[in-house]
């Protein structure tokens, strides 16, 4: 559980810590800025984050991520935690659902305010290669 509370927060960071076999960081970083300005905004990270974690637990493509998805991944996930996010109650956590939470709790606002360290609202390179090697020790 830990464990995946933290992917959830650190994930634009994991995502360019994890995938340098297929993509570089650098590759990442400028899928990321869809404006090329050379940083990210909260909005930027939102839009790319938020798809590519949802894809990790739905495993079978099938548009919606049930409690035996995530189990398959993190065995210990809470119940309770996979019911606040299945919003409609039906055993399935759609995207829309998924981006619903996620924006309501502030899950990825918690982390863009730890690796902007400038406080500037946006995420440059040099901070996101910075807290990706705290990720890394």
């Amino acid at each position: 559980m830990k464990a995946l509370v933290t992917l959830a927060l650190a994930l634009p960071c994991v995502l360019l810590a994890s995938c340098r076999q297929a993509e570089t960081d650098r590759d990442i970083f400028l899928q990321m800025d869809t404006n090329k300005d050379g940083k990210l905004s909260l909005k930027e990270v939102n839009k790319f984050s938020l798809p590519r974690l949802f894809g990790r637990f739905d495993t079978d493509g099938d548009a919606v991520v049930t409690l035996a998805d995530v189990r398959a991944i993190d065995p210990k996930f809470d119940a309770q935690q996979f019911e606040a996010r299945d919003l409609d109650g039906n055993g399935k956590v759609t995207f829309r659902e998924y981006r619903r939470y996620a924006e309501k709790n502030g899950v990825l606002n918690q982390l863009f305010g730890k690796v902007d360290t400038d406080g500037d609202g946006y995420i440059t390179k040099p901070e996101a290669d910075a807290y990706v090697a705290t990720l890394e020790n």
